[in-house]
């Protein structure tokens, strides 16, 4: 097993952990990703990141990378909608501070993960004489 493949298989447990774990926590109200606003980007920009991380490598490399990026500012724009109550209640909302939860460390852990599993990837591609 390569290099490339190990990371491509922690980034995509850890984008696992970021869709089950809580994005953001009210009070006692655990937030998870599907009740965000534009959840959606996300999961399809880290879709897009595991499924062309592993394509050949000519026109892969390029492409995962900008999937990497997209899925990293997907990540973070979600993140910061964690306090978004009216678009995460639908009628009473709580009166507490919301905090944010893990979701949004994994999410950006595994953009971190496939970038390395890149990294390693194009190396590889560099280190082998043509």
């Amino acid at each position: 097993m390569t290099s490339s493949a190990k990371w491509t298989i922690v980034a995509v447990c850890l984008t696992v952990l970021a869709v089950l774990v809580p994005w953001s926590h009210y009070g006692g109200i655990d937030v998870e990703l599907p009740r965000l606003p534009l959840w959606w980007a996300y999961v399809g920009a880290a879709s897009a990141m595991h499924a062309t991380a592993m394509a050949p490598p000519r026109a892969a490399l390029p492409v995962a990378a900008a999937f990497a990026v997209v899925a990293l500012v997907a990540a973070v724009v979600v993140a910061t909608g964690y306090d978004a109550s009216s678009h995460i209640f639908d009628h009473v909302i709580p009166a507490v501070r919301p905090r944010p939860g893990l979701g949004a460390v994994f999410a950006v852990a595994a953009v971190a993960a496939q970038a390395a599993g890149l990294r390693a990837r194009a190396r590889a591609a560099r280190s082998v004489p043509a």
